[in-house]
Protein backbone atom coordinates (compact mmCIF):
# COMPACT_ATOMS: atom_id res chain seq x y z
CA UNK A 1 0.00 0.00 0.00
CA UNK A 2 1.30 3.08 -0.85
CA UNK A 3 1.39 5.97 1.64
CA UNK A 4 2.51 8.78 -0.90
CA UNK A 5 -0.67 11.62 -0.12
CA UNK A 6 1.07 13.88 -3.02
CA UNK A 7 1.08 16.56 -0.15
CA UNK A 8 4.50 18.50 0.37
CA UNK A 9 5.11 20.29 3.20
CA UNK A 10 6.78 23.52 3.29
CA UNK A 11 9.03 24.26 6.13
CA UNK A 12 9.41 27.93 7.16
CA UNK A 13 12.89 29.49 7.98
CA UNK A 14 15.13 32.46 8.32
CA UNK A 15 18.28 32.76 8.16
CA UNK A 16 20.41 36.14 8.84
CA UNK A 17 23.50 36.52 7.77
CA UNK A 18 26.38 39.48 8.28
CA UNK A 19 29.34 39.39 6.58
CA UNK A 20 31.83 41.50 4.99
CA UNK A 21 32.55 42.79 1.45
CA UNK A 22 35.75 43.50 0.31
CA UNK A 23 35.11 46.14 -2.43
CA UNK A 24 38.68 45.83 -3.76
CA UNK A 25 40.82 47.93 -5.67
CA UNK A 26 38.71 49.66 -8.31
CA UNK A 27 35.64 49.68 -6.48
CA UNK A 28 37.24 50.82 -3.37
CA UNK A 29 38.77 53.91 -5.26
CA UNK A 30 35.29 54.45 -6.52
CA UNK A 31 33.68 54.45 -3.38
CA UNK A 32 36.41 56.67 -1.34
CA UNK A 33 36.03 59.13 -4.49
CA UNK A 34 32.47 59.30 -3.47
CA UNK A 35 32.83 59.61 0.05
CA UNK A 36 35.66 61.74 -0.08
CA UNK A 37 35.88 64.08 -2.76
CA UNK A 38 32.71 63.48 -3.65
CA UNK A 39 33.70 62.93 -7.36
CA UNK A 40 32.88 60.02 -10.06
CA UNK A 41 35.99 57.76 -10.54
CA UNK A 42 36.26 55.63 -13.61
CA UNK A 43 38.87 52.94 -14.93
CA UNK A 44 40.23 53.83 -18.31
CA UNK A 45 40.35 50.31 -20.45
CA UNK A 46 44.62 50.57 -22.01
CA UNK A 47 43.03 48.31 -24.99
CA UNK A 48 40.14 49.78 -26.14
CA UNK A 49 40.18 53.39 -24.21
CA UNK A 50 36.98 53.09 -22.77
CA UNK A 51 35.95 54.74 -19.85
CA UNK A 52 34.48 52.24 -17.63
CA UNK A 53 32.14 53.74 -14.56
CA UNK A 54 31.58 52.70 -11.52
CA UNK A 55 35.87 52.22 -11.97
CA UNK A 56 36.69 48.51 -12.41
CA UNK A 57 39.27 46.05 -11.79
CA UNK A 58 39.26 44.53 -15.58
CA UNK A 59 37.83 45.52 -18.90
CA UNK A 60 34.14 43.32 -19.59
CA UNK A 61 34.72 43.89 -23.59
CA UNK A 62 38.41 43.14 -23.49
CA UNK A 63 38.80 40.95 -20.17
CA UNK A 64 41.98 43.14 -19.42
CA UNK A 65 42.81 44.73 -16.54
CA UNK A 66 42.37 48.51 -15.85
CA UNK A 67 44.48 51.29 -15.58
CA UNK A 68 45.57 52.02 -11.56
CA UNK A 69 45.13 55.53 -12.49
CA UNK A 70 41.56 56.43 -12.17
CA UNK A 71 39.91 59.57 -14.04
CA UNK A 72 37.05 61.67 -12.23
CA UNK A 73 33.94 62.20 -15.07
CA UNK A 74 30.72 63.79 -14.43
CA UNK A 75 29.36 65.20 -12.23
CA UNK A 76 26.98 65.74 -15.01
CA UNK A 77 25.62 63.03 -17.93
CA UNK A 78 22.90 62.01 -20.01
CA UNK A 79 19.87 59.34 -19.00
CA UNK A 80 20.21 56.32 -20.97
CA UNK A 81 17.66 54.26 -19.71
CA UNK A 82 15.19 54.77 -16.42
CA UNK A 83 12.61 53.06 -14.05
CA UNK A 84 10.44 53.71 -11.78
CA UNK A 85 8.10 51.78 -9.33
CA UNK A 86 4.48 52.22 -6.90
CA UNK A 87 5.42 48.67 -5.56
CA UNK A 88 6.64 48.35 -2.23
CA UNK A 89 10.00 46.60 -1.63
CA UNK A 90 11.43 45.60 1.82
CA UNK A 91 14.39 47.54 2.16
CA UNK A 92 13.87 49.98 -0.05
CA UNK A 93 12.36 53.75 0.15
CA UNK A 94 8.63 54.52 0.31
CA UNK A 95 7.37 54.14 -3.30
CA UNK A 96 7.09 55.90 -5.41
CA UNK A 97 10.90 56.47 -6.57
CA UNK A 98 12.75 56.06 -9.87
CA UNK A 99 16.50 54.83 -10.71
CA UNK A 100 18.10 56.10 -14.14
CA UNK A 101 20.91 54.90 -15.81
CA UNK A 102 23.06 57.60 -16.22
CA UNK A 103 26.12 58.26 -18.48
CA UNK A 104 28.53 60.86 -16.86
CA UNK A 105 30.15 63.76 -19.45
CA UNK A 106 33.66 61.49 -20.07
CA UNK A 107 32.22 58.15 -19.58
CA UNK A 108 31.71 55.28 -22.11
CA UNK A 109 29.86 53.43 -19.82
CA UNK A 110 26.84 54.06 -17.54
CA UNK A 111 25.93 54.50 -13.73
CA UNK A 112 22.93 53.79 -11.90
CA UNK A 113 21.10 55.01 -8.83
CA UNK A 114 18.30 56.44 -7.07
CA UNK A 115 16.58 59.95 -9.30
CA UNK A 116 15.79 62.62 -6.70
CA UNK A 117 14.43 65.82 -8.03
CA UNK A 118 11.19 64.34 -9.79
CA UNK A 119 7.56 63.69 -8.92
CA UNK A 120 6.75 60.92 -9.29
CA UNK A 121 3.26 61.05 -8.74
CA UNK A 122 2.13 61.61 -12.17
CA UNK A 123 3.67 58.74 -14.47
CA UNK A 124 3.37 60.89 -17.70
CA UNK A 125 4.77 63.72 -16.54
CA UNK A 126 7.97 61.25 -14.23
CA UNK A 127 8.83 59.56 -17.73
CA UNK A 128 8.74 62.77 -19.75
CA UNK A 129 11.31 63.99 -17.31
CA UNK A 130 13.53 61.40 -17.36
CA UNK A 131 13.61 60.54 -20.91
CA UNK A 132 15.79 59.06 -22.66
CA UNK A 133 18.83 62.09 -22.92
CA UNK A 134 17.76 64.06 -20.55
CA UNK A 135 20.59 65.89 -18.68
CA UNK A 136 21.65 64.47 -15.16
CA UNK A 137 23.91 65.57 -12.16
CA UNK A 138 25.25 63.87 -9.36
CA UNK A 139 23.61 65.29 -6.06
CA UNK A 140 25.79 63.92 -3.07
CA UNK A 141 24.53 63.73 0.48
CA UNK A 142 26.34 66.04 2.84
CA UNK A 143 29.74 65.86 4.91
CA UNK A 144 29.19 63.72 7.59
CA UNK A 145 26.36 61.71 5.68
CA UNK A 146 28.53 60.15 3.63
CA UNK A 147 29.47 56.41 4.18
CA UNK A 148 31.62 55.01 0.99
CA UNK A 149 28.58 53.53 -0.63
CA UNK A 150 26.85 53.80 -3.82
CA UNK A 151 23.94 55.48 -1.74
CA UNK A 152 26.18 58.50 -1.03
CA UNK A 153 24.97 59.92 -4.20
CA UNK A 154 21.33 60.29 -6.18
CA UNK A 155 20.94 61.36 -9.75
CA UNK A 156 18.65 64.64 -10.05
CA UNK A 157 17.67 66.27 -13.34
CA UNK A 158 19.81 69.50 -14.03
CA UNK A 159 18.32 72.96 -14.26
CA UNK A 160 15.95 71.39 -11.10
CA UNK A 161 13.44 69.19 -11.24
CA UNK A 162 9.58 68.44 -9.84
Amino acid sequence: MSTDTGERVTLPGLWHLEFEHAAGRAASRFLVGLRDDQVLRASPCPNCSRILVPARNFCEDCFVPTSDDCVDVGPEGVVESFTFTYARFAGYADPPYGVAYVRPDGATTAIGNFVTGVDFTDPAAAAARLAIGTRMRAAFRPDGERQARITDFTWEPVGGGL
